[in-house]
């Protein structure tokens, strides 16, 4: 009898714990529906599920301004298609914050560094693949492709794409993760922008261990 109460309360604690994560992921989704709906579009479910859980302190948050995925693929044609302004530069996307036990942050933009300059700086940048570079320093990892917008008719004033991701160091997000997080996001926006020379973006990339 004793081991069928204990089974018992062990089902209803157990119970308990799920119910309370699942009401929480949906509190935060009611709270920041644009955000949830960026991040996890970008990344992944699956793989924002995994980042929630290692940033989880009781306080986790969305801290970026909301902006849909839309919004962000129609900045970044509308910058590729229309003249290049050198006073103002390209625009800066925050596309998905988070915060509680450390800080998640992750931009896309169009580099600031032409591809020749970026072939030539190889003591930041390394090669993952053709026409795709990456760099790796202080917990930041910054990877740039070739993405060739259509309509652009020759006049894209930068083809370099960049995508940078920002995490808490291991054990809390861990050196794997974050380069899934970093190619998750690239090979998104790849798909979104519908680049005409389809980059190949590596599973491995070639940064320090």
């Amino acid at each position: 009898m004793r081991s069928l109460i204990r089974i018992a309360w062990c089902g209803v604690m157990a119970s308990l714990v799920l119910s309370t994560g699942c009401s929480y992921d949906q509190s935060l989704s009611e709270k920041y529906p644009t955000q949830w709906k960026t991040c996890n579009t970008l990344f992944g479910a699956g793989n924002m599920e995994s980042l929630r859980d290692s940033l989880d302190s009781g306080d986790l948050k969305f801290s970026e301004s909301a902006l849909s995925v839309d919004q962000i693929k129609n900045g970044l044609m509308r910058e590729a298609i229309e003249p290049y302004d050198k006073f103002k530069g390209f625009e800066e996307y925050n596309v998905c914050k988070l915060s509680g036990g450390g800080h998640f942050s992750a931009t896309v933009a169009w580099a600031a560094d032409s591809l020749k300059a970026v072939q030539t700086y190889t003591e930041r940048w390394h090669r993952a693949a053709e026409d795709v570079y990456v760099a790796d320093m202080a917990g930041v990892v910054d990877l740039v492709f070739r993405c060739e917008i259509k309509g652009a008719s020759g006049q894209q004033a930068q083809v370099l794409l960049e995508a940078r991701v920002s995490a808490p160091n291991p054990p809390r997000v861990s050196e794997a993760f974050h380069q899934r997080l970093t190619v998750k996001l690239a090979r998104t926006l790849r798909d979104e922008l519908s680049c005409a020379n389809e980059p190949e973006i590596p599973d491995d990339l070639p940064i320090s261990g």
